[in-house]
């Protein structure tokens, strides 16, 4: 038997360790560079020569994470010595490589590209593989140095170079994926990131998860961006990358804070000084201060000398440490905690305002709108302020319209928060009603939902809908021992559809906008509530009357009894006639009674109601309060709103009307309300022909059970024949109709992500584009929303203006849990016609 060639031993252990590393799992790492050591010990000293420099290469990286990065350096600069001398192009070119890339992952990505510019002369020496991470190397680190175009064509030749080299392409994808983020292109970034992530390829993926959440964070998922963190950070200890660790701890930390869970940001950043101080890196310890005075400053909005100081010595220690970026966001924070103590920093300081020039051309909306905060804290001039606003509130919904998706456009709102915030404390201490009305419209408009251009779906995309319809079916019906599985399957698709729709373009929808006037507002009385910090505001506009602006209760007070009254509403709606149901009802009446005490003004004028709620607010059956029963009364998004989307029908329109499975009276009252239109049809209640008539007619009726969802809204549904319609599929259908009535118990209701942005059911075809929506915000029993559909299609038909006719077919009290969302509806009746 021949004996084995220690050199091809040796050189196999060392493969294996390669791909460890690229993998990010170093301790099998540490294990195949011994063994690879320990085989060319006995093979012959010059045919091991090239195989040892290209070990104690590889094993850089372990120095690193162990010793630091001077260690490293050291034993690449003594491998580069011994190749220059030997002649060996190719290790002199890999250990350039090494050092660039040892350098970036410590942050210092100047000396990294130092160290890199001398392998690119140096890469026709290479084979295949090493050229792709040269290629890999120098975009990534490009991209961190600010270079995206050159980063992004360095990235896009790899992923060609690695057609059969799978890890490597996905590296290149995924890295790619994230200089499209740095561009500020979010869907890009998704969509290539997700391209990547489909690829099958053996690595270890917790680098790329951080990289996925990064982004997540920036468009304001921050829920899922901490989910995908917290992953990371675990998996990042186990496999002992300490740095990585320390950024995947900062990002988590950053997701506290913007979450506002400021105690957990705290604690995070102190982690990371834990993990970093003994290891001599003070910019990473710098930036872990920063987060952690971010956090306080922003998230909790404390003030106070201290926060000053700490901001101030922030600014020196960056720009000791050679971080520009992290300076100028310090400077950012230094200027809006003056502000605080009541001691605004220098506007004209050209320092400070060269600083905050850089960051409003950040390409990340975070880093803009942090540099108009300070702006706005360094200045008090109206107009000056009044363009910093302005500008505000168009780079967000600049960036907004750029993404097809609804649940990205409502989330970004998130990094606005701070801004709003501020102006509508200063609306509310200046007292002046209609200013704080126009300070709230201004936002409104901003965060409002814009119809993007519309893509078809692609069969894939159907196929997982088609799969998602059958599992929910399948738990209709399964035992609690299939109902886990069932329910990790559907969430696996959820997943998936939620990132194809992030990872859609769009492009802006503009619409004119006439300035709002009291003229515009007619007869109506308007009720426009907003925050200040944790106080209630309520802007009262009467005709004729100068505007009114009233502080009611705190926040805690309001959430309370909202929620008993959506609590008691439910109870009352499942309870059978008898003393149990009479206590939950005078029970509710109480509730309701103080609800309409604290909320509404001494006095409502005689025309219709427009209430723009804010907060907890958005899930109040409005109609229930004493003083709002019986009243033309419209639940609307903002006054400019519903100002401009009324819709007057002067033919009649089409009318569609769809009954769905499990509800008894459905079906008559589907029929009743198809024989009060000339033409109305009565559809199949199946997903296809729904969304169709969604496209294709005006008027779409649907009496079928709803389900909302609380952990992810753009999955609340409507339970149909043949399984259930996802808000989320509505986002890619050319939505003609302009009203929708949801006869489903709780259709109305939505979740409030920061901005007051509501995700649900009537809420998406809001933003979709429907004018007006009619459905329940809690459960409203069978007979008593047959009865109630009846009338209001009646007096619809017949002509009145739809929020009225509401108002007048809901006889009982449970009835009026019924609200009309959005603007005026009404359609002139045909004169042949005559309603039963």
């Amino acid at each position: 038997m021949p004996e084995p060639d220690p050199l091809a031993a040796a050189d196999a252990a060392y493969q294996q360790a390669r791909a460890a590393v690229a993998g990010y799992r170093l301790k099998e790492a540490r294990e195949r560079l011994d063994e690879a050591r320990g085989h060319l010990a006995a093979a012959p000293g010059a045919d091991g020569f090239e195989l040892g420099l290209r070990i104690r290469l590889t094993e850089s990286w372990l120095t690193c994470d162990d010793r630091g990065l001077p260690a490293a350096l050291a034993d690449i600069r003594g491998v580069l010595g011994e190749a220059a001398a030997a002649g060996r192009v190719n290790i002199r070119a890999l250990a350039h490589i090494q050092s660039g890339v040892l350098c970036a992952r410590a942050g210092n990505f100047g000396d990294a590209l130092d160290h890199l510019r001398p392998a690119v002369v140096l890469s026709r020496s290479l084979p295949v593989d090493d050229r792709v991470r040269l290629l890999l190397n120098k975009g990534t680190i490009g991209s961190q140095a600010g270079r995206l175009e050159e980063a992004a064509a360095d990235l896009g030749a790899a992923a060609g170079l690695a057609g059969d080299l799978p890890a490597y392409r996905f590296m290149a994808l995924h890295n790619l994926g994230f200089v499209e983020y740095l561009r500020g292109d979010l869907p890009a970034a998704l969509r290539t990131m997700a391209e990547a992530d489909a690829l099958d390829a053996d690595v270890d993926r917790a680098v790329a998860r951080h990289d996925r959440a990064r982004v997540l964070m920036e468009t304001g998922l921050v829920e899922e961006a901490a989910g995908l963190a917290g992953r990371a950070v675990v998996e990042l200890r186990d496999a002992g990358l300490t740095d990585e660790l320390a950024e995947a701890l900062l990002d988590q930390a950053r997701c506290a804070a913007l979450g506002g869970r400021v105690s957990d940001a705290v604690r995070l950043a102190g982690e990371v000084v834990d993990v970093v101080a003994e290891r001599g890196e003070d910019a990473r310890a710098l930036e872990a201060a920063a987060v952690r005075l971010e956090a306080r400053l922003l998230g909790a909005g404390e003030s106070g000398a201290e926060l000053s100081v700490a901001a101030a010595a922030l600014v020196q220690g960056a720009r000791a440490a050679g971080r520009p970026w992290l300076a100028d966001r310090a400077t950012a924070l230094h200027a809006v905690a003056e502000t605080r103590v009541g001691a605004p920093a220098d506007a004209a300081d050209p320092e400070t305002a060269g600083c905050l020039r850089r960051m409003r051309r950040s390409p990340y909306l975070a880093t803009r709108l942090l540099a108009i905060l300070a702006q706005l804290s360094l200045t008090a001039d109206p107009g000056r302020r009044a363009r910093l606003l302005r500008d505000a509130a168009s780079d967000t919904a600049t960036a907004r319209a750029g993404m097809a998706s609804l649940d990205l456009r409502t989330a970004v709102a998130l990094h606005l928060g701070p801004i709003v915030g501020g102006d509508l404390r200063r609306a509310a201490a200046g007292g002046d009603g209609w200013a704080a009305l126009l300070a709230t419209e201004r936002w409104r408009a901003a965060l409002a939902g814009v119809p993007s251009v519309v893509t078809p779906a692609e069969p894939a995309q159907a196929r997982l809908w088609s799969d998602l319809r059958r599992l929910h079916e399948d738990l209709r019906t399964a035992g609690s021992g299939d109902a886990r599985g069932l329910r990790a399957e559907a969430g696996r698709i959820e997943g998936e559809l939620r990132e194809h729709y992030w990872a859609g373009r769009g492009r802006m929808v503009r619409r004119r906008r006439e300035p709002l006037s009291r003229a515009r507002l007619g007869r109506a009385t308007v009720l426009s509530y907003f925050w200040a910090d944790d106080t209630l505001r309520l802007v009262h506009l009467e005709p004729a009357r100068p505007a009114g602006l009233l502080r009611l209760g705190n926040r805690e007070d309001v959430a309370e009894l909202v929620a008993r009254v959506i609590a008691g509403a439910s109870a009352a709606a499942q309870s059978p006639s008898g003393p149990l149901r009479a206590a939950v009802l005078s029970s509710l009446d109480e509730s309701l009674e103080r609800l309409d005490r604290m909320l509404l003004p001494e006095t409502l004028g005689a025309g219709p109601v427009v209430v723009v709620p804010s907060g907890a607010l958005a899930r109040l059956p409005w109609g229930m309060l004493p003083r709002l029963r019986n009243r033309d009364l419209t639940l609307s998004r903002s006054v400019d709103a519903w100002c401009s989307g009324a819709v007057r029908f002067e033919a009649g329109p089409r009318v569609a009307v769809a009954a769905g499975p499990g509800l008894a009276l459905a079906g008559r009252e589907c029929s009743a309300v198809a024989g009060l239109w000339a033409g109305a049809e009565e559809i199949a209640a199946e997903p296809a022909a729904v969304t169709a008539a969604l496209a294709t007619y005006d008027v779409v009726h649907i009496a079928a059970h709803g389900t909302h969802r609380e952990d992810n809204p753009l999955f609340s549904s409507l339970r149909l024949h043949g399984g259930s319609l996802f808000a989320h599929e509505l986002e890619q259908v050319p939505i003609r109709a302009s009203l929708v009535v949801l006869s489903a118990c709780g259709a109305g209701r939505g979740r409030l992500r920061p901005g007051d942005e509501a995700l649900g059911l009537t809420s998406s075809l809001l933003a979709m584009g429907v004018r007006a929506v009619v459905a329940p915000l809690t459960d409203v029993p069978d007979e008593a929303a047959a009865r109630t559909m009846a009338g209001f299609h009646r007096r619809l038909a017949a002509g009145q203006d739809g929020p009225g006719a509401l108002a007048d077919a809901s006889e009982g009290l449970l009835d009026r849990s019924f609200a009309w969302f959005g603007a005026n509806w009404s359609a002139a009746p045909p004169v042949a016609f005559r309603p039963r």
